[in-house]
C-alpha cells in the first residue's frame, strides 16, 4: 500500500493541513490549501474516490475546487464520495456561496455519494476500508484500510476512545492525530501517542495533524513525518 502525505499539520502551522493520497487514486480529506499542491503536481488526475472524515474546513474545504477541475476537464467517470451524513446540503451551500452553479450541476450527475456509518466496510480498487466513529465532533470518522492481510490505520481527528484502540489493534501502522500537548476531548496529546506507542509496540506510529506546540513537545521523542513524505507498506 502506498501512502502519500500531502499535508501533516493542523490549521495553525506552516505545514499543509493533514491529507493523504492512497495507492494514487484515493484522497483522504481535502483541506484548505491542499488543492494547489495536488493540482500543480498532477496528483488529482487519478483520483476516483474521496473520503471526508468530518466537516471541519481543514478536512474538506477544497473539495469544490477538485470537482470544478473534473468539470473543466470534462471527466465523464463517476467519482465516489464517502462522507458523513449531510454531504449534499453542505456541498450545495458551498457552491452557492462561491457562485458555482455549473460545478454543482456537474457534481449532481458525476459524484456518487455514500454515507459513512460506524463499522461500514466499503471497497475501492483492491482496498477494503472500514469506517469507525471517533471522538472529535459528531459524525467524525477514522479508518482501517486493508490490502490483503495488511491494515493501515488513520485516526483522523480524535481524542482517546474505544474505536481508536480498535483501529490500532487491527493495524501494522497508524497515521495518528497528535495536535495537543495537554489532555483534550477532541485531539490526542503527545503523551497520549507516546503511551499508545508503548502499549502497542508492534505498531508503527506516524503522528500527523501536528501543531507547532506538539511538534516542539515531541522533539527528540519520536520521528515526525513531513509534508510530501511517501510510505510503502
Amino acid at each position: 500500500m502506498k501512502i502519500e502525505l500531502i499535508g501533516t499539520g493542523c490549521t495553525w502551522t506552516k505545514r499543509l493541513s493533514t491529507s493523504f493520497i492512497i495507492n494514487d487514486h484515493i484522497m483522504l480529506d481535502c483541506p484548505q490549501g491542499s488543492f494547489k499542491t495536488m493540482f500543480n503536481s498532477g496528483k488529482l488526475d487519478k483520483i476516483d474516490t474521496v473520503i471526508i472524515s468530518h466537516y471541519h474546513s481543514d478536512h474538506w474545504a477544497d473539495l469544490h475546487l477538485f470537482v470544478e477541475i473534473l468539470k473543466n476537464r470534462k471527466v465523464t467517470r463517476s467519482t465516489k464520495i464517502y462522507a458523513p451524513d449531510g454531504f449534499w446540503e453542505k456541498f450545495e451551500s458551498v457552491c452557492n456561496a462561491f457562485r458555482l452553479p455549473k460545478t454543482l450541476a456537474y457534481a449532481q450527475t458525476h459524484l456518487s455519494f455514500n454515507k459513512l456509518t460506524n463499522g461500514k466496510v466499503f471497497k475501492s480498487g483492491n482496498l477494503n476500508i472500514t469506517a469507525y466513529t471517533v471522538k472529535h465532533i459528531p459524525d467524525s470518522f477514522g479508518f482501517a484500510i486493508s490490502e490483503g492481510q495488511k491494515t493501515i490505520g488513520f485516526s483522523c481527528d480524535t481524542a482517546m476512545c474505544e474505536n481508536l484502540v480498535k483501529i490500532i489493534k487491527k493495524s501494522k501502522a497508524i497515521f495518528i492525530d497528535m495536535a495537543a500537548i495537554y489532555p483534550s476531548d477532541k485531539h490526542l496529546s503527545v503523551n497520549d501517542v507516546i503511551n499508545l506507542k508503548k502499549e502497542f509496540e508492534n505498531v508503527d506510529f506516524y503522528p500527523v495533524h501536528l501543531s507547532k506546540f506538539s511538534i516542539a513537545a515531541a522533539k527528540n521523542k519520536m520521528r515526525l513525518p513531513k509534508d510530501g513524505d511517501v510510505f510503502n507498506f
